[in-house]
C-alpha cells in the first residue's frame, strides 16, 4: 500500500522576528500530524532553535538572507527539511546534533539547568528521532523527524 505524503514549504528571511511565524505553523503542524501538545511544543522549541542557529551562525545575523523549509507529513513521520545558503555549520557541531557527543554534561538532569550556549542542540537531539545535515554546493540541508504515535 502506498504512503500518502503531504508537504508543506515555508519561506523566510533571516529575520529573527520571522522565527515567530515558523513556531506558530510547526506548532500547528504537529498538532494536526497527531503529536500531543507537550510533544509538538517539543517539536515546535527544536525547529526554533534550529532556523533561530541558522540566522545567528550561518547568516551571522545578516537580516534578509533566504530560507526554506520544507515540511512533510505521512502515516509514520513528520519530517523538517531547513535550507539555507550561509556558512556551514562546524563539523564539530554537527557531530554534537547528530551524535549527541559532548552536547552537555550528564549533570545536567533538565533542559533549563543546560548552559544556554549547548541547550539549542541538546533539545533538537533530545526530541527528534532522525537528524542529518548535509552541505550540498552552497546549501545547507539540516533534516529533522520524528515518528508519528509513538507518543
Amino acid at each position: 500500500m502506498e504512503q500518502t505524503v503531504k508537504h508543506l514549504t515555508l519561506e523566510i528571511t533571516s529575520n529573527l522576528g520571522d522565527v515567530a511565524l515558523v513556531a506558530v505553523a510547526v506548532h500547528a503542524i504537529c498538532v494536526y500530524a497527531g503529536l500531543g501538545q507537550d510533544n509538538a511544543s517539543l517539536v515546535e522549541l527544536s525547529i526554533v532553535e534550529a532556523v533561530t542557529n541558522s540566522i545567528q551562525h550561518a547568516y551571522h545575523g545578516e537580516p534578509d538572507c533566504k530560507m526554506n523549509m520544507t515540511i512533510s507529513v505521512d502515516e509514520e513521520h513528520l519530517r523538517f527539511d531547513l535550507y539555507d545558503t550561509g556558512t556551514p555549520m562546524p563539523v564539530e557541531q554537527v557531530d554534537r546534533l547528530v551524535q549527541g557527543h559532548g552536547i552537555v554534561e550528564a549533570k545536567y538532569s533538565d533542559y533549563t539547568s543546560i548552559p544556554e550556549s549547548g541547550r539549542g542542540l541538546e533539545i533538537i537531539h533530545r526530541t527528534m528521532d532522525k537528524i542529518a545535515y548535509t552541505r550540498d554546493g552552497c546549501q545547507n540541508h539540516l533534516m529533522l523527524a520524528i515518528r508519528l504515535g509513538a507518543g
